[in-house]
């Protein structure tokens, strides 16, 4: 795995890079690969606002102003999602937004920190290519398993859900739309499938939109007294998954799809982003964020191809928190959920596939290792697990090939 500032050369046999097409350049597959990641950002940030009570204008507009950021520092398509185990723990637990907020700050401390001197970039080493599969592996089943239940479950946001059996036909039939779309790049039937979907919840649903509420995101004094309980909470659990899946495995990713093109993209420069974003959003009251390379699939197999979806998603989601405000989690329920679940199942599937380019025992360890962590909900269960069997040095000369084969890169499988 090659996770620095440099990219490592096309993997013998692989696709080349698509030819460089300018880093803020829009088209069609910018706007698809924009909304590609909303199966997972939508529910997640709507249960923050509406469960936990975090302001839906600072959710919107700090992750709109992370999303810009990151186009802007990367020049790459680079995903910005809601932190998974830190919002499933804070939901369930029903948390006030002052410890989400501290703890979103604790996080960018942590992150910050990695981030000075290379230490991101030395503890990356630890994470060889297999370790990195694993994680990718779980991720994938993860965001298909979520498909699933934004069909047969979807969160009350959604305003209009067919009766079953409904949810599976409509879901089955967008999803192979979705694959033809992306394949054939015809990205545009994809959209038809959303804004189809869209158009018929508002016509059910009846939005009442008339009175917009338009607002800013104010200045909040995280709460200190709320430290210990956010960091043993929410913070611990949540740093393993973070550094392993959206801090390596995105830096791993983008070379992979974009070679030289990803090169700005290193765990340092990540975690550095990503620490301000936090921080950020936390003095703001939005919500804890990550990189993670799920979305990056998300976004990339479903068209984008520039820094300009970076803008086109950041600039929807500022726009959108500043105007409707209140109105936001009603706008966001109009999207068809059958509709976001084969969006996230299509990429869930390309995620968990890049595990393909494994041989052996990696591969059987990195399937087992993403299989269990995905079985019980945990990825830090696949991080230990991964890493463990890469690094027992009673099992390394037997099981496994060099180093240096195991963080070789394969740098242009944008086309595979």
């Amino acid at each position: 795995m090659n996770v620095g500032v440099g990219a490592p050369a096309p993997a013998a046999g692989a696709a080349p890079p698509e030819p460089p097409r300018g880093p803020f350049r829009i088209g069609l597959g910018e706007v698809t690969g924009a909304v590609a990641d909303l199966g997972t950002f939508v529910p997640l940030a709507t249960a923050l606002i509406l469960v936990n009570g975090l302001d839906a204008t600072s959710v919107l507009v700090c992750a709109g102003l992370l999303a810009i950021a990151a186009g802007v520092v990367f020049r790459v398509p680079f995903p910005v999602q809601p932190l998974k185990a830190l919002t499933a723990v804070a939901v369930a637990s029903g948390l006030a937004p002052e410890v989400i907020h501290i703890a979103g700050l604790e996080l960018a401390g942590f992150l910050l920190l990695l981030s000075i001197a290379g230490v991101a970039d030395a503890i990356a080493r630890v994470f060889t290519k297999p370790v990195v599969r694993a994680l990718q592996l779980g991720v994938g089943v993860l965001l298909v398993v979520t498909a699933a239940r934004l069909v047969t479950d979807p969160p009350d946001v959604f305003a209009a859900t067919p009766s079953t059996p409904w949810p599976w036909f409509l879901a089955i039939g967008a999803f192979a739309v979705v694959v033809v779309a992306a394949r054939t790049r015809r990205y545009w039937a994809a959209l038809v499938v959303l804004a189809g979907g869209a158009a018929v919840a508002a016509f059910v649903a009846t939005p009442d939109l008339a009175a917009l509420t338009p607002a800013l995101p104010r200045f909040t004094a995280p709460d200190l007294s709320q430290a210990g309980t956010a960091l043993f909470l929410l913070v611990i659990p949540q740093l393993p998954l973070t550094f392993g899946n959206a801090v390596v495995a995105v830096s791993d990713l983008s070379h992979d799809y974009f070679g030289p093109g990803g090169a700005r993209v290193s765990p340092s420069r990540v975690c550095r982003l990503a620490g301000a974003g936090n921080g950020l959003a936390a003095v703001l009251g939005g919500m804890p964020m990550c990189h993670g390379s799920g979305g990056l699939t998300a976004h990339v197999r479903l068209g984008a191809r520039s820094a300009g979806m970076n803008l086109l998603l950041g600039g929807g989601l500022i726009t959108m928190g500043v105007l409707l405000g209140a109105q936001v989690p009603e706008v966001l329920g109009l999207l068809p959920s059958w509709g976001l679940a084969a969006f996230l199942a299509y990429a869930g599937l390309r995620h968990a596939g890049l595990v393909a380019d494994l041989r052996g025992v990696p591969l059987v360890a990195a399937i087992v290792a993403g299989a269990l962590g995905a079985w019980l909900g945990n990825l830090a269960v696949t991080a230990v697990i991964a890493l463990a069997v890469a690094h027992l040095p009673i099992l390394w000369p037997n099981l496994w090939p060099s180093r240096r084969r195991m963080r070789s890169g394969t740098a242009g499988t944008l086309g595979r």
